[in-house]
């Protein structure tokens, strides 16, 4: 099930930097068996702008995550919290997380830089009972998703493929 998407802005703009916050284990063992990476927030700063997002758990005291409207008055709700901002702003944002190190950090199967994001991010979900997720559509074909892995308390990016 495709959602509506969020954030216009981004559509056409190329990625800079991922700067991921709190990873899930080291640098060299951050990517999961799945070609997944888990992590506490993650920002994705284009060239204008910058989508931010962090799992409210980890660093809210009254955690929740953020609601959008959907088609007939309908609404979805991700398990996350996730905003855009100008990327002159990015560094205002990043306390949020309350201190935490934030990296430059590039994995092979993640968005790059030099991507491009092909359309805005859109929520989608595989069923009714699913959570929603955050689809990112790169240019190449290449999509992501990010949602909250309730495991480990973390956010987690994935590979998916084109119009799956």
């Amino acid at each position: 099930m495709r959602g509506p998407y969020l954030f216009p802005v981004l559509r056409g703009q190329t990625v800079k930097a991922l700067r991921i916050c709190d990873p899930a284990a080291t640098c060299a063992q951050i990517q999961s068996q799945s070609g997944a990476t888990r992590f506490g927030a993650v920002a994705l700063e284009c060239e204008d702008h910058a989508l931010l997002c962090y799992c409210p758990v980890r660093y809210l005291l009254y955690p929740h995550g953020s609601l959008f409207g959907c088609y007939r008055g309908a609404q979805a709700a991700l398990p996350f919290r996730v905003s855009v901002c100008e990327v002159r702003e990015l560094e205002d944002w990043l306390p949020i997380t309350d201190g935490a190190h934030w990296s430059h950090h590039f994995v092979q199967e993640l968005p790059k830089r030099g991507d491009v994001l092909m359309e805005p991010p859109q929520l989608v979900r595989d069923s009714q009972a699913a959570d929603w997720q955050l689809e990112l559509r790169i240019s190449a074909g290449r999509s992501f998703r990010l949602l909250q892995n309730k495991e480990c308390n973390r956010l987690q990016l994935a590979p998916v493929k084109v119009g799956g």
